[in-house]
């Protein structure tokens, strides 16, 4: 499987054309000190997730804050202090009290998994990385107590086949600001930029992607990040019956505010949940590491565990050869795949009920 692989358009720009890949986020490119205030859309690029895809990373505003030097394993990121960053709580990003565009400080806020891929750009060589932090203090989890945050590192190289190729944080620093060992019940203290975004192309899209009209709020420009300690990680709020399709919705069903209150946050969908089968194949997993699950359409992908090259079971799109399938449960983000509203599991085997036929006895997913 090939790695998803585009150009960055640019700050303003039109994010993606139809031979863009998916991807869980981005920010666009450009200077670190853009003016206070909503950011225009940004490039989009391909990584996370198996297979070539045929749309893009979404997420992000306001302009690159500079990748960092440093954020390996260890205590720290990259970056400077900023004094003038607001410190606030995930609930203040994600209600929308705090605007766009805003330097920002979340304190005491737990890793709900590890780091990601989550786009990169060939036109620029920029590698953006990301993770889900949640508020702390909390059992189960809420609305608004969830929000992806995200940071740019080391750039990638480009190989013989002019594939641009990301640092594997299995081998080597990622050096954007999270530490590359950063892992579920990490306490930190980040710094970034808010935002608020969706592919500025979203109406473009044909019927068939469901895409979004609401934008995902997340914490973008992240270029400072402590640890601080370490925590319990709250369980999913459970999701069940017709209320799974409001995960997979293009806009706020019934005039509430699922997407600003869910987005970012970890939810559990219950079953009996059965998948739509897809291609002529008709298969239980997409050509692009997908499932969708029937009656609700809601988008099951593989970019958070996925990783290009891996020999590892743990980071292989999901093996389910039978379409006889049922799921009691999936665990996952709730998130942007582009413009379609996804859930995005951060354990290959762990967050499904069954797991998948590769995820045999003895075989343990961080």
């Amino acid at each position: 499987m090939r790695s998803r692989d585009v150009g960055l358009l640019g700050l303003g720009a039109l994010c993606a054309v139809a031979l863009l890949v998916g991807a869980g986020g981005c920010q666009p490119e450009g200077n670190s000190s853009l003016p206070t205030g909503p950011g225009g859309p940004g490039g989009t690029t391909g990584a996370s997730g198996s297979g070539a895809g045929t749309n893009a990373g979404e997420g992000g505003s306001g302009g690159e804050a500079g990748a960092a030097t440093t954020g390996s394993a260890g205590w720290g990121g990259g970056g400077t202090e900023d004094p003038s960053a607001r410190v606030v709580t995930i609930e203040d990003i994600t209600t929308g009290a705090v605007g766009e565009g805003i330097d920002v400080e979340v304190q005491g806020v737990v890793a709900m998994g590890r780091k990601w891929l989550v786009s990169k750009s060939k036109r620029s060589g920029s590698c953006l990385w990301g993770v889900f932090l949640s508020a702390p203090g909390i059992s189960v989890t809420e609305p608004n107590s969830g929000i992806l945050a995200l940071s740019y590192g080391t750039p990638g190289v480009t190989d013989e086949q002019d594939n641009l190729i990301c640092p594997n944080i299995e081998k080597e620093s990622a050096g954007d600001a999270f530490p590359d060992d950063v892992k579920p019940g990490d306490v930190l203290d980040v710094t970034g930029r808010t935002s608020y975004y969706s592919p500025a192309d979203c109406g473009e899209q044909p019927p068939e992607a469901n895409p979004t009209r609401v934008k995902q709020r997340q914490l973008a420009n992240v270029t400072k990040v402590k640890r601080v300690g370490s925590a319990p990680i709250p369980e999913p709020h459970v999701f069940a019956g017709e209320d799974i399709a409001k995960l997979a919705a293009p806009s706020n069903p019934d005039g509430e505010n699922v997407h600003d209150a869910w987005g970012g946050v970890k939810v559990r969908v219950a079953g009996p949940l059965r998948p739509t089968l897809q291609g002529e194949m008709q298969t239980v997993v997409g050509a692009y590491g997908n499932i969708v699950l029937a009656g609700s359409g809601l988008r099951v992908g593989d970019k958070v565990y996925y990783l290009q090259g891996s020999m590892d079971v743990c980071h292989r799109a999901p093996d389910y050869s039978s379409t006889d399938v049922e799921w009691a449960r999936i665990d996952g983000f709730s998130t942007l795949d582009y413009c379609t509203w996804s859930l995005q599991p951060s354990n290959k085997c762990a967050d499904f009920d069954p797991a998948g036929e590769d995820c045999t006895d003895g075989v343990v997913c961080e």
